[in-house]
């Protein structure tokens, strides 16, 4: 007789996952206070990067990349040693105030942007805004660790990484509505040089002044409207969300600080970890990633030859941008969730083993998607190697898009694989000087990503007469920085198990010695 009852393993697993979706959206309501705030501090960066071109534009900067790619470096470097900073800080004091502080010199350095009139005042006061966006920054990271249930660290960076996307593509749709410069690309103007001149001479130094500065002074002053609100949010307590401490830490009078606190001397024991040391110094795949970000509307606009102000251009853009959202999108969540998943099933290295993984399959749909190097203004592919008609040419956006947005799924899941490791190998009270340790030298992968891929396009530009010098420099990126980072993942895999291990046998024992603490503090009280 045949049995359709249904199979209990499923109705588990459902019910199951049902309650862990519930769990997620209980932690994620007292963070919806600082939500709009991860979302403006994160549209800061499309507000240089959406707007380089004509930034380059204004200051005379085609010949000479150099000083832009200083400038965005320079921007990712001082944002570094802020998170470095605020990291220890986030472990020592309350964070809330620590929070609005930043967020407050972030939206005051903004405002000073936008009437700023020279290359020097736009340098000092984009380091001042940096300094504190990236202060602010660790903050949140410090506070997302503790809002979020051990068991779906992996999904709560996920959404960190997608609300700071999320505000990145804010900030470009703004920084783009605010922009009057009209690009009108003439005949003879298929160089790099020759299309930034252009724009310079079909437009007023007055409209592109204002394009570029008018986002800085909007966000600041919206900044401050954001931080009021954040005044209400409630600080979670440390290490309430961790699994072996939750019970004991439910208790109201009962603070994981009092107990144990961040010493300076603790730095030199944590850094020995090797775990901790390969998830930090691995920082070579953000070196091709600041080189995507930094450059990719001069990419998209200058190398590539799109007119963001066409229709016809726009919508051969959307047809290799469509593919690659989509991928990053589905690759952030799945990824992570799947590895949290099998943390819950009891692989404590499935995170290490998942972001192994990913770091190594993405390079060669990256390779081949950037390899096909479209010109819009000539209709070709391949570096004009192949002259297509509009249809072969949409083709072959289709195909680069679908490429590249299969290699960023697997790339976009690696980050917040990378930061919950790195919560699962250190202690509670190290978590935040960890976290910022790792921020700090992806900011400087960044930064270096930004230099050198100015300095790698300018020779490409100047020595090698390439016309599209950034794409060029992005597939020599992939094939060095992109296979390094790969490498760098195998010692982590080899070490993370036996470090995942010796931080569990010390939360177990703490969450003993909690436990007689305070019931030794209640009976004291109950007896006076």
């Amino acid at each position: 007789m045949e049995n359709n009852s249904p199979n209990p393993r499923i109705l588990n697993e459902k019910e199951s996952d049902s309650k862990g979706w519930k769990t997620i959206l209980k932690d994620f309501k007292p963070i919806l206070y600082f939500i709009p705030l991860i979302l403006l501090i994160s549209s800061d960066e499309a507000t240089l990067l959406v707007n380089e071109v004509i930034i380059v534009v204004y200051f005379n900067l085609e010949s000479n990349l150099t000083m832009f790619g200083a400038l965005l470096g320079s921007s990712q470097i001082v944002k570094a040693v802020s998170l470095l900073i605020f990291g220890y800080l986030a472990d020592k004091f309350q964070r809330k105030k620590l929070l609005l502080f930043s967020s407050l010199g972030w939206a005051i350095t903004d405002i000073l942007i936008g009437f700023s009139r020279s290359f020097a005042g736009l340098f000092i006061f984009r380091l001042l805004s940096s300094a504190c966006s990236g202060a602010a920054a660790s903050v949140i990271l410090s506070l997302l660790a503790d809002s979020f249930s051990s068991d779906d660290r992996g999904l709560s960076f996920a959404i960190w990484t997608m609300i700071s996307t999320i505000g990145v593509a804010i900030g470009g749709i703004l920084c783009t509505a605010f922009n009057k410069v009209k690009v009108d690309f003439d005949a003879d103007a298929d160089d790099f040089i020759s299309r930034i001149q252009n724009i310079r001479g079909t437009n007023s130094l007055e409209i592109i002044r204002q394009s570029w500065q008018t986002p800085f002074l909007v966000f600041g002053l919206i900044g401050i409207a954001f931080i009021i609100l954040a005044m209400f949010f409630k600080e979670p307590k440390r290490a309430a969300k961790e699994k072996m401490l939750a019970t004991v830490l439910a208790h109201e009078n009962v603070d994981y600080n009092k107990f144990y606190s961040i010493k300076f001397s603790d730095l030199n024991h944590i850094w020995k970890r090797k775990t901790n040391f390969f998830l930090i110094i691995n920082f070579v795949d953000t070196i091709l990633a600041g080189m995507i970000v930094g450059f990719l509307i001069m990419w998209i606009s200058v190398d590539m030859g799109f007119d963001v102000n066409n229709a016809s251009s726009i919508g051969y853009l959307l047809l290799f941008l469509v593919p690659i959202i989509a991928g990053l999108v589905w690759g952030n969540f799945y990824w992570p969730r799947r590895a949290d998943k099998a943390v819950k099933a009891g692989n404590s290295t499935a995170r290490v083993r998942m972001a192994t993984f990913l770091g190594w399959v993405h390079l060669p749909f990256l390779f081949a998607g950037f390899a096909i190097i479209p010109n819009y203004q000539n209709l070709t592919l391949f570096k004009g190697a192949l002259q297509a008609n509009p249809i072969t040419f949409g083709i072959g956006l289709v195909v680069m898009g679908l490429l590249i947005g299969i290699g960023m799924s697997f790339e976009m899941a690696v980050g917040p694989l990378h930061y919950s490791a790195m919560v699962d190998v250190n202690l509670p009270e190290h978590r935040s000087t960890m976290i910022a340790a790792a921020s700090f030298m992806d900011a400087i992968g960044r930064a270096l990503g930004t230099t050198l891929g100015a300095v790698i396009m300018d020779y490409f530009l100047n020595v090698r007469q390439s016309p599209s010098p950034i794409s060029e420099t992005l597939l020599f990126s992939l094939l060095t920085f992109g296979i390094g980072s790969g490498l760098l993942w195998l010692p982590i895999y080899k070490y993370a198990k036996g470090d995942f291990a010796e931080i569990a046998a010390i939360l177990k024992e703490r969450k003993i010695q909690i436990e007689i603490n305070y019931r030794m503090n209640r009976k004291e009280t109950d007896t006076s």
